[in-house]
């Protein structure tokens, strides 16, 4: 269940920010100009509800163990999450692309869904196996230096989201000379924080955590329909809403 990648990084520690807001909707109806207070503060929760996991001392014992994730150790798990938010900062840090073909969310994200298989040994795609393998190297420098990696990178993070054009290209790595606009990959982003601190805590005996901020979990139910909509189209998401006689098999699930 590895996605939309995160390549490898490793980051001294910086000061950790309050929380930016709590259960702020995400606003679809917000165009041009920058980013809505909303769908930062949704991604910047989820990042510090990530934050809170990994300081957590039952999750730092388990760290070199299986994670509920194929193929992944608990440590390599968290530090997968963490890439991801070293990343964007990069992304935002480097120049925008030009000359890229824009492509709809479903297009590029929608191919991280990973059909179940019988045979538990068969060979990841050459894309997850690299992205695996940096998160297990970047695990191996410990939780003390992931955790911190995610401190510096989280309030870099913020202050350039606060001055970033909500249609800065974004280049997606799944599909070649592709990009989507910042405001649509920042919404993947919420998703896969969400998703892979929830993998972590499922991943530790006895950890027990809050909920995902309710801002960053309605921008993700918000995506994850958008991608059953647009694997299976509107009418078969909603039977799988409402009539399971007539539903598709796994016509809901995304990743």
């Amino acid at each position: 269940m590895v996605r939309e990648g995160n390549p490898p990084a490793g980051r001294a520690v910086g000061g950790l920010r309050g929380l930016r807001g709590h259960g702020i909707a995400y606003c679809r109806d917000v165009v041009g100009g920058r980013l809505s207070r909303g769908e930062v503060d949704a991604y910047v929760a989820a990042v510090d509800w990530l934050h809170d996991i990994l300081g957590r001392a039952e999750l730092v014992a388990e760290w070199s163990e299986p994670s509920v994730v194929s193929r992944y150790t608990v440590g390599g798990m968290a530090a997968h999450a963490v890439q991801g938010v070293v990343w964007l900062e990069q992304r935002l840090t480097d120049v925008e692309p030009v000359g890229l073909r824009p492509v709809a969310v479903g297009e590029f994200f929608g191919l991280n869904r990973v059909d179940e298989v019988v045979d538990a040994e068969i060979s990841e795609d050459a894309l997850s196996a690299s992205l695996r393998a940096a998160a297990e190297g970047f695990a191996s420098t410990g939780p003390a230096t992931v955790r911190a990696a995610l401190t510096t990178s989280r309030d870099q993070v913020v202050g350039l989201l606060d001055h970033a054009a909500a249609a800065r290209a974004v280049a997606v790595i799944r599909v070649s000379g592709a990009q989507v606009s910042l405001r649509e990959y920042l919404r993947t982003r919420v998703l896969e924080l969400v998703v892979h601190g929830d993998d972590l805590v499922c991943s530790v005996p006895g950890l027990v955590a809050p909920d995902p901020p309710p801002g960053s979990l309605e921008v993700c139910l918000a995506m994850c329909l958008e991608l059953a909509q647009s694997r299976v189209g509107g009418l078969a998401a909603l039977r799988a809403f409402t009539r399971s006689e007539r539903a598709l098999p796994g016509a809901l699930r995304v990743l």
